[in-house]
């Protein structure tokens, strides 16, 4: 991309608002400038506010291409020094302007008060008009970036519930699914019943997730034991499952389908070419981190005769990072006494704005 196109592409430091506020500010400080400009008669009037109009149009413009053209490539060298730039330029353009507007200005004012008046007022309102753009702009693009940030969450939420609903409707997991309600019917229609209607809650949960942003934690972990309700429906006593969760941390908000990817990995390699496993989740609250902890006793971590691609769990990365910047932690380690332990680590404090 040529440099061109990188400065068409960067966002301006002064808004384009600043010219309308500019054209409309003669009208207040002419009359501070000059009580009696009123008494006048009609032409002198046009001519006192038009020399205004002239002044405060030409300078705002002259800003413009100063912070468009040369301030950006300032800037980055002066690091978080930017702000004594930004403190001096009106002081040194102020002025600079002035002696450059002032003649055309002294022909058309019909009540010149001089040079060295018309730089103060100059100097005046350049720091007024620059820095107030400056502070304008900047929180349009912290709102700009706050949606942004907002768009990108709710796409990575997406692609969370489209992975889920691909995983949901896998061939295996929907043919052992139905066939493990079959095989319950004539022994245990109850439980086969009460398995199909956990199906249907995880379809539900899954198409639900992209319209809320976050969920109480409590919430995802009835979903999660939905999901293990089915696998020891499948499995029988070969699947040994706890879960716990700190009441502090029960209301915690956390993305849909948070757990789901660690749950299903413990689940698919902890019982991996074993005759039996166990899944533990447990949640806490400690100070300022809550920590959810999945934990399986198979083989452990890259020992799997399962190898998978890794998407889910990297993609879970990704939407930590997302939400909670760099404050979150994901952890595959190897588990004491053997097997796996994925740990996420979530600041107490929610979600990053």
């Amino acid at each position: 991309m040529s440099q061109v196109e990188l400065e068409a592409q960067r966002p301006p430091l002064l808004p384009v608002e600043m010219f309308a506020v500019c054209a409309v500010a003669p009208l207040a400080t002419t009359p501070l400038i000059n009580p009696h400009v009123f008494s006048q008669t009609r032409e002198l009037i046009i001519r006192d506010f038009a020399s205004m109009e002239l002044a405060f149009l030409t300078m705002p413009l002259g800003f413009w291409l100063l912070y468009r053209y040369a301030v950006p490539h300032v800037l980055p060298k002066l690091g978080k020094a930017g702000w004594v730039l930004h403190a001096v330029v009106p002081f040194v353009f102020g002025p600079l302007f002035a002696w450059v507007i002032y003649p055309v200005h002294a022909a058309v004012c019909a009540n010149d008060f001089g040079v060295d008046k018309f730089v103060q007022v100059s100097i005046i309102f350049s720091c007024m008009c620059l820095w107030a753009s400056l502070a304008f702009q900047r929180l349009r693009q912290k709102a700009r970036a706050a949606e942004r940030q907002a768009l990108v969450e709710r796409q990575a939420a997406l692609r969370a519930q489209l992975t889920a609903l691909q995983a949901r409707t896998n061939p295996h997991f929907l043919f052992n699914s139905i066939n493990t309600v079959a095989s319950l019917i004539p022994d245990d229609p109850e439980l086969a019943e009460r398995t199909l209607e956990r199906l249907a809650d995880l379809f539900r949960y899954a198409l639900d997730s992209t319209k809320m942003r976050t969920v109480p934690l409590s919430r995802e972990l009835e979903m999660v034991n939905d999901y293990l309700a089915i696998q020891r429906a499948r499995f029988g006593d070969r699947l040994e499952t706890k879960v716990e969760l700190d009441p502090a941390a029960a209301d915690y908000p956390v993305p849909p389908l948070l757990l789901q990817p660690l749950v299903e990995n413990a689940v698919l390699h902890g019982l991996a070419e074993r005759a039996k496993g166990r899944v533990t989740l447990t949640v806490h609250k400690r100070g300022d981190t809550v920590t959810v902890e999945v934990t399986d006793d198979g083989p452990g971590p890259g020992q799997s005769s399962h190898q998978g691609t890794g998407t889910s769990v990297r993609e879970l990365g990704e939407r930590l990072k997302l939400v909670y910047g760099q404050a979150s932690r994901l952890e595959l380690l190897a588990a004491p006494g053997g097997g796996c332990l994925a740990r996420v680590q979530l600041p107490a404090a929610g979600a990053a704005t």
